[in-house]
């Protein structure tokens, strides 16, 4: 019997994946992340099924000597050493394309929430202060709006500023000309989104050329008084430098969905600033996506099974192997 181990499932991931028993698997299904689980009671499991708070490292994958599959339930893996995975000819699918529109709806919760400030004026009505002073806002319309990754999410985050008529740079290391012949954005260098956009946006996976990508120095190239939006990966931004920005007045306000650690420790300074609005990475969480993740996430697991795998983020890694390794379907 083909076994799965289901890490951060909550009661509708459970709902979902047990169909898979009718399918001839065998599914344990856990709410903690990896680190939490005694790995030695599921070493002749073949296939993992995670989250983004599981770290499947080496030590992970060393642990299960019989996994032939992991499926994270997201579009980033960098919570998976691929490398690790590659070498043991283990297979690691992801869940592409879900996050799109959830993910650029959030960035404008954010992005309103801080212009508007709308937590502050909330507070005020809760505590009879109807006409409390520091509630003027700013508009979205008008401003020069930059976007930093083009891919599915970022895409829709220019469109969507486009409609709010803002005027959209963005920054990608591979272009879609489409995007330009729309009249939705203009790809310029990366230094000039800096430099010129009122608001940025982040759109990029988290690698080791986007590692703090938003540092000092590139805060320093900001406009004074713009506002931050960061849906991506804590890990891009250099959070120390963002909270002395933030404090200095050199950005105006900040909208983060992601952190360099996550949770953020209680003492961390992000979480006393007035002109930031926190959210706990969530900006995927929406019903449509987690439907879509889980079904994705299904159909994974049956290529797999078939000899087929689909969603395969370690191709480059498992280069030396071939045929892809496959658990028989009989």
């Amino acid at each position: 019997m083909r076994k799965i181990l289901v890490l951060e499932a909550n009661p509708k991931i459970v709902s979902k994946l047990r169909e898979l028993r009718n399918e001839g698997f065998k599914i344990v299904f856990r709410r903690e992340t990896v680190e939490k689980v005694d790995l030695a009671k599921y070493r002749d499991f073949e296939i993992l099924s995670v989250f983004v708070f599981s770290k499947v490292d080496r030590r992970v994958i060393e642990s299960l000597p019989n996994l032939r599959l992991i499926v994270t339930r997201s579009s980033g893996f960098d919570h998976i050493d691929i490398q690790a995975a590659g070498e043991r000819g283990i297979v690691v699918s992801n869940v592409p394309g879900y996050g799109g529109m959830p993910v650029a709806e959030h960035v404008f919760a954010l992005l309103l929430a801080v212009l508007r400030k709308v937590l502050k004026a909330d507070s005020a009505v809760r505590a009879s202060k109807w006409l409390s002073p520091g509630l003027q806002g700013r508009l979205v319309n008008g401003k020069t709006f930059g976007v930093v990754g083009t891919g599915a999410i970022g895409e829709s985050v220019a469109r969507i500023a486009r409609a709010f008529g803002a005027r959209v740079i963005a920054y990608d290391v591979v272009k879609k000309p489409v995007l330009e012949a729309e009249g939705v954005l203009k790809f310029v260098p990366l230094e000039d989104v800096l430099e010129k956009s009122d608001i940025i946006s982040l759109h990029v996976p988290l690698t080791k050329e986007t590692y703090h990508m938003i540092s000092r120095d590139s805060i320093a190239r900001m406009k004074k008084g713009a506002v931050l939006i960061n849906t991506s990966r804590g890990q891009i931004v250099d959070q120390e430098a963002l909270v002395e920005a933030l404090r200095t007045g050199r950005l105006s306000g900040a909208g983060l969905d992601v952190f360099e650690k996550e949770p953020p420790d209680p003492d961390d300074p992000i979480l006393r600033l007035e002109n930031v609005v926190l959210t706990p990475h969530v900006a995927w969480n929406t019903e449509e996506a987690e439907d879509y993740i889980l079904q994705s996430t299904m159909d994974s697991i049956r290529a797999f099974v078939s000899g087929n795998p689909i969603n395969v983020v370690n191709r480059k890694e498992l280069e030396k192997l071939h045929p892809v390794p496959m658990i028989r379907s009989d």
